[in-house]
């Protein structure tokens, strides 16, 4: 093979998947192992079976320590192609690779893919002696949705390891099984944060079927699991989850415990229904200066709400928007970032970014590209969601961080011929509640001129 043929580099930048393909073949274990992390960044369908035969394990494979990142990259490789070929021998690496690394990522990968035919297999998984596996397993067969895996997802919630039980809920909160209620309630009492952090948003997907659930553990002798239960009322919502949280400030079912009573009131804020405003102001007059904070605080909130507020019109030329009074929005130099939104004293900001000559990429190309950004950042894709509308394609992916603090991330693209826009909204969780009204306005009405 000519010298040339082995800059693995210029092949990739190239996307030479043939070149790739026969470096891949290369008797030398670096220039293979440079050749699969290529052909994983290139994502090329024509690579599949060449990815396959690098992906198999041989009982040789063990004298050298190389090849463990080339079946590691070609399984990662085989994932983002997303070629169903591919699922029966990730399946088998998953099984039988000594390397917890290559099976990490072949339990990936069967999640990316999405088959269901994969699922016996992850379920296996989630007893892998390796926590990454597990972890792994956990998260993707919540990508793949298959019910039948709710049960041993619940079981996964009692993993030891806090990472795989973080992820057990996050995908059982993706399935929206009710079997799952129970569990997840009991997981928002974790001796982990995260866990109870993802327990509560998995709940919090099921919406009003939950809701009755939730109600009775606010009898729970455990104060820490009535507060949180009244959180998560809180952010689903409705005329129960309502009445259920004025009855823990007022009347013959107010709770003894004055965090559960301030988590009530905090609820209530963000339910924002004019009704709670009673039970509110009967909170302000409580001896603990937490609940009284939390009842003012919610109480200028629904207020705020409930007053007439202005909507106005953002437009260039180009794209029109509405958005509410308590939107700023300010000029910048930069044309991708032609506008930016504060809210919640900068707890949440909005940056409107442009692109041009893009009528060869589709809104879910974009898209892929973004939640790749997403990855790098080290967030979480929650959901997404794609439809067409005035004539533009667009694209919704809400995210999550917890890397430093909790952050959550929404990004709505729209594309219209070649010109592409897109909307990023960053901000603290409470404050994407808040602002949610406001969101739902810019987003619904956001038009590019034809």
């Amino acid at each position: 093979m000519d010298i040339n043929d082995l800059d693995v580099d210029y092949l990739e930048e190239k996307r030479d998947v043939d070149g790739l393909i026969r470096v891949l073949k290369d008797k030398d274990y670096l220039n293979r192992k440079e050749a699969a992390r290529a052909l994983k960044k290139v994502g090329d369908e024509r690579a599949v079976d060449a990815l396959i035969d690098s992906l198999r394990y041989k009982s040789w494979h063990s004298d050298y320590i190389m090849l463990n990142d080339v079946r590691e990259y070609s399984a990662e490789a085989l994932g983002r192609i997303g070629d169903e070929r591919a699922v029966q021998y990730l399946i088998e690496s998953l099984e039988e690779d000594p390397d917890e690394e290559v099976r990490l990522k072949a339990a990936w990968a069967l999640g990316e893919i999405g088959s269901p035919v994969a699922m016996d297999t992850l379920i296996v998984a989630l007893g892998d002696d390796d926590w990454s596996v597990r972890r792994t397993a956990a998260n993707a067969l919540g990508m793949i949705g298959d019910h039948r895996a709710v049960p041993y997802l619940i079981k996964a919630l009692e993993d030891s390891d806090w990472e795989v039980r973080k992820f057990a809920a996050v995908s059982l909160g993706k399935m929206k099984d009710e079997k799952a209620i129970p569990i997840l309630l009991e997981a928002m009492d974790d001796e982990d944060a995260d866990v109870r952090w993802k327990a509560m948003l998995a709940l919090a997907k099921f919406g009003e079927s939950a809701v009755k659930p939730l109600i009775k553990t606010l009898e729970n002798e455990n104060w820490r699991v009535r507060a949180k239960s009244a959180e998560v009322i809180g952010k689903i919502g409705g005329e129960d989850a309502l009445n259920a949280l004025i009855g823990l400030l007022i009347g013959k079912k107010r709770d003894r415990n004055r965090h559960v009573r301030g988590k009530a009131a905090e609820a209530l804020g963000r339910i924002g229904d004019e009704r709670a405003l009673e039970a509110l102001r009967y909170a302000q007059k409580d001896e603990y200066l937490f609940v009284k904070d939390k009842a003012e605080i919610s109480i200028h909130k629904i207020l705020k709400k409930h007053a007439k507020t202005r909507i106005l019109n953002f437009d260039n030329g180009e794209v029109s928007f509405d958005y509410s009074e308590h939107w700023e929005i300010i000029s910048t130099s930069d044309a991708k970032k032609v506008v930016r939104g504060l809210y919640a004293n900068n707890s949440i900001t909005l940056s409107l970014n442009r692109n041009t000559n893009v009528a060869e990429v589709s809104s879910h190309e974009f898209a892929e590209m973004l939640k790749d950004v997403f990855k790098v950042q080290g967030s979480e894709v929650i959901d997404e969601r794609d439809f067409e509308k005035y004539g533009m394609e667009v694209y919704e992916i809400y995210g999550e961080n917890h890397e430093v603090t909790p952050t959550s991330i929404l990004i709505v693209s729209f594309k219209k011929d070649d010109l592409l826009y897109y909307m990023w909204f960053v901000g603290d969780p409470t404050a994407f509640e808040e602002a949610s009204e406001d969101i739902e306005i810019m987003v619904d009405n956001f038009y590019i001129y034809s």
